[in-house]
């Protein structure tokens, strides 16, 4: 017999992020001992970590769907990069010219892979002032694409690992 695991301590929300080039993955490594997976880099130098704002909810969500083609998972990871300033609009323009592989741990500890080197995730983001005085100043972002298999569950303790 087969059972579900439940986490009776289960926690909503993300605890990181990192925007990876799909040029500089080396390979995801499937150890068939294990059944884990692990990603291989090229290099690290163009990550792109976007930190997790406290109090704001940065959500995973990825819903299988059918066409004509075969299943697919709509995969999004949305949030909001706080303060629009000009520190950040060089790394903010990377983003929106590029296709990304996002790697990112929930607060249950689970580490993720969305997007792939033929089906990398897009950002987009909205950037707002804010209405009022005690309004939030940032952007609003999301990653998104349809992938043809879901997010991959990596074996990393630590994304200062990958």
């Amino acid at each position: 017999m087969k059972k579900i695991e439940f986490n009776f301590e289960n926690v909503g929300g993300l605890a990181e992020i990192y925007a990876i080039p799909p040029a500089d993955l080396l390979r995801l490594r499937h150890d068939y001992v294990g059944d884990t997976y692990n990603v291989e880099l090229r290099t690290r130098d163009n990550i792109i970590v976007i930190p997790v704002f406290g109090d704001r909810s940065f959500v995973f969500s990825e819903e299988k769907g059918q066409a004509d083609g075969g299943d697919y998972w709509d995969v999004s990871i949305e949030g909001v990069i706080p303060s629009v300033n000009g520190k950040n609009q060089k790394l903010i323009e990377d983003l929106d010219r590029g296709g990304w592989l996002v790697v990112f741990r929930d607060n249950n500890g689970t580490v993720f892979l969305s997007g792939s080197v033929d089906v990398p995730l897009v950002f987009s983001g909205s950037k707002t002032s804010g209405d009022a005085y005690a309004s939030l100043n940032g952007i609003e972002f999301s990653f998104t694409a349809k992938q043809p298999s879901p997010s991959v569950i990596l074996d990393i303790d630590s994304l200062d690992n990958i």
